[in-house]
């Protein structure tokens, strides 16, 4: 089992060699793209810290918050995407980040073809794509049966490890890590994902 932390703008600075120095950590998800009044931009940090992870042999993946409620929307999303991972490499699953308030606008059904059509895509560029949310939008805003084909990266901060299947669990948002200032989330990882992306080759954006 892997410990896996994700960091956004709001961890500030890093100081990536005590990260690395305290071997608390085997891999690191950035957040790739927030949202802005539903349109997606460029996170501040992440080329800042996929430089420093990368330099560091830091295995590193991403995630991207979606508010997409229609085909337009997730298309947009996707192509800001696109170029922020373009000529980078990726150890760790890219995953869309399924919980704004705003998706529950859909049927579970609907949002749930969103999110697929996304993560599809991300597998089609070749990626390792993955689902996060948290257990009470997986119960009541999502059709989890139709994302079975994808990983899910669930946040459930009550103690006790999910039943829901899933590759990876956000179990706590206030871990503490050398080389960070504030609280940060951590994640159980269950699967080798350094291991499977490498042999299946799933370590960069393809082009076309």
């Amino acid at each position: 089992m892997a410990e896996i932390m994700d960091v956004s703008r709001w961890q500030g600075s890093i100081d990536w060699d005590k990260v690395k120095a305290s071997g608390k950590i085997d891999g690191v998800m950035l957040r790739v793209l927030g949202s802005k009044g539903g349109k997606p931009y460029v996170d501040p940090a992440f080329e800042r810290n996929y430089a420093a992870c990368t330099a560091r042999g830091i295995p590193v993946g991403g995630y991207y918050y979606t508010c997409a409620t229609t085909h337009q929307q997730t298309a947009a999303e996707l192509a800001a995407l696109r170029a922020a991972l373009a000529d980078k490499n990726f150890q760790l699953p890219i995953a869309v980040d399924a919980e704004d308030p705003k998706l529950r606008g859909l049927t579970p059904a609907k949002l749930s073809a969103r999110v697929a059509e996304a993560a599809a895509q991300l597998e089609a560029w070749g990626l390792y794509a993955m689902v996060y949310t948290y257990t009470n939008f997986a119960d009541t805003a999502l059709d989890m049966a139709a994302l079975a084909a994808y990983d899910l990266w669930i946040a459930d901060y009550r103690g006790t490890r999910p039943t829901r299947k899933h590759g990876m669990w956000q179990y706590t948002s206030s871990g503490r890590v050398p080389g960070i200032s504030g609280p940060v989330d951590l994640s159980h990882a269950y699967k080798d994902y350094a291991s499977i992306i490498q042999r299946a080759g799933l370590t960069a954006v393809k082009g076309g």
